[in-house]
């Protein structure tokens, strides 16, 4: 007892040689105590017992070491217990410790009080309050990492009961066994003195402290796990475990090579652009430009405009001649987001360009020619487009020749955890912030929610996450936007496309597939209480799963 703060940092004592058969703590990553400190929910428990008038919280860290046994949190007796603990986030000296001074017998017999007491509480999930030899209160409670302690929080060395003559001739009857030839009752006057009341409110702090710090280093031993899959699972940029996208990495190289038109299907916020300069990027033409233009974002005729370029006086403001994106990318690539939303007119050019490769600008009369691959996205059924007639069918085949379709966020509830990891590790960097975590019930929060922007919308709440809260926090699901817990999802459904024949039912069958398989998910998929909260047969569920193409394996 008395070291600084410091001790937790520095290598545990060498244990005792152990019995070879004896049980083993298993080798982990040293736990930052001083980190855990500085937690915002430890100040405030901290601050809380300074107030309660209590003189200091002591830590008993546990050995992790490899050669540990567990018996006594990895040392190797139970005496060593006290030598290993150190002050946690207030040193006050014990006003008992200084009236026994240097009394080598009370001293030696105090300290084995506080290792009853931490041994006491090694196995317990709750705060142990014993009276020891000297009539004082020693209380302990063990920190617990998926079962195992992994540290006991110390506070004691107080009365319990009023400061009155009779209360404090009993103590100094005790201490007197230890100390000889001195005078105790003045100097024992000076003790802390707490009603049964107050001393259960310290229980109930100590209790909180260890089960908050023992919920963050479970968030963050599941943050450190998800963060080495961040990398694993990584494929420049492109984060997923999800086995549809994992089959189209597969196939960007050999869609790169073949230099051919590529459209890609996804709602927004899925990642289209990214897919898109991957297959740049894997392509002979990775060393020239990757030209992107967003066709819902401009009207007609400032499109063309970007697009083909424009000559000198072609339209008031175009003062010089201007070279269109297509020029810019030749000998590389193009990206036309958001295809669909294309005039007819300006269909008719793209395909002439896709055809032969020539194009003239905007009130010019040379051709020009420019060699590029065209890579276009789009949220929309061009097939049916072209049934309404609001696609060109040969323009359709130009572009499609190959198709990929990208699974939006909530039919890639594997993915979330790792997606979540990775923005709020680059937000924190960005930031200039560290330690901020999520807690279990806000990642069921994330897995759950619809995600009508998809990794757009992760990425966003997560900054404004990052962007108000401190370090060392973790978030909680009463730190979430609001819409995360509507029951349903009234601002999340597709309705762009509503000019379409069928676009109602497509909405309705889309909530209904996701609501389900939310609940599925929510009730391990017992399909007789999910068919009972859908008020239907177990045989009617058994239709709607088959409909909607439902697999447990990805749920």
């Amino acid at each position: 007892m008395g070291a600084t703060t410091d001790k937790i940092e520095r290598d545990n004592p060498e244990v005792e040689t152990e019995d070879p058969h004896s049980e083993r703590l298993e080798t982990t990553t040293p736990i930052d105590w001083k980190r855990v400190s500085e937690l915002r929910v430890t100040k405030k428990v901290i601050e809380a017992l300074s107030n309660l008038e209590i003189e200091g919280l002591y830590l008993v860290p546990a050995n992790r070491r490899k050669d540990a046994r567990k018996k006594y949190l990895g040392y190797g007796s139970r005496k060593m217990l006290v030598e290993a603990e150190v002050p946690f986030g207030f040193n006050g000296q014990q006003t008992f410790t200084k009236i026994i001074g240097k009394e080598p017998e009370a001293l030696n017999q105090y300290k084995e009080e506080c290792a009853k007491i931490i041994e006491q509480a090694l196995f317990k999930n709750e705060t142990v309050i014993q009276e020891d030899t000297f009539g004082l209160i020693q209380m302990a409670m063990g920190i617990h990492l998926d079962g195992e302690p992994i540290g006991i929080f110390r506070v004691g060395g107080f009365v319990s009961g009023k400061s009155d003559d009779l209360m404090i001739a009993k103590i100094s009857e005790k201490v007197g066994h230890y100390v000889r030839g001195k005078n105790l009752s003045t100097e024992l006057k000076s003790l802390k003195f707490f009603s049964s009341e107050k001393i259960a409110v310290i229980s109930n702090l100590l209790s909180m402290l260890a089960d908050e710090i023992g919920a963050y280093l479970k968030e963050t031993v599941n943050e450190t796990k998800t963060a080495t899959e961040v990398d694993k699972f990584n494929y420049h940029g492109l984060i997923t475990k999800n086995p549809t996208i994992l089959e189209i990495i597969r196939q960007i190289k050999l869609i790169g090579n073949s230099q051919s038109s590529v459209i890609i299907y996804g709602e927004s916020g899925t990642g289209k652009e990214l897919v898109a300069n991957l297959i740049h990027r894997h392509s002979p033409r990775s060393d020239k430009p990757f030209v992107t233009i967003n066709c819902a974002a401009l009207t007609e005729t400032i499109l063309e405009a970007e697009l083909f370029g424009y000559k000198k006086g072609a339209f008031t403001g175009a003062t010089t001649d201007k070279s269109g994106l297509f020029e810019v990318a030749d000998k590389g690539t193009v990206f036309l987001d958001e295809v669909g939303e294309m005039s007819l007119s300006l269909q008719v050019k793209i395909l002439r360009l896709i055809q032969e490769g020539t194009f003239m600008r905007v009130a010019d009369t040379q051709t020009r020619k420019v060699d590029v691959q065209v890579i276009s996205a789009t949220h929309r059924d061009l097939r049916k487009m072209i049934e309404l007639g609001k696609f060109r069918e040969d323009l359709y085949y130009r572009l499609a020749v190959v198709e990929l379709t990208l699974p939006p966020l909530r039919e890639r509830s594997e993915d979330v955890p790792i997606l979540v990891s990775h923005f709020v590790n680059y937000f924190l960097k960005k930031t200039n912030k560290n330690g901020i975590t999520l807690s279990a019930e806000t990642m069921k929060i994330f897995v759950e929610y619809y995600w009508p922007g998809n990794v757009r919308e992760m990425r966003n709440e997560i900054e404004r996450l990052i962007a108000l809260s401190s370090s060392q926090s973790m978030l909680k699901p009463s730190d979430l936007s609001k819409k995360f817990f509507y029951e349903t999802y009234p601002e999340g459904l597709d309705i762009e496309d509503e000019e379409e024949e069928g676009f109602i039912k497509k909405m309705v069958d889309d909530f209904e597939r996701n609501l389900l398989s939310k609940y599925l998910r929510k009730h391990k998929w017992n399909k007789t209480k999910v068919a009972r909260l859908c008020g239907i047969t177990r045989q009617g569920l058994n239709k709607k799963i088959s409909k909607y193409k439902l697999d447990r394996r990805r749920a």
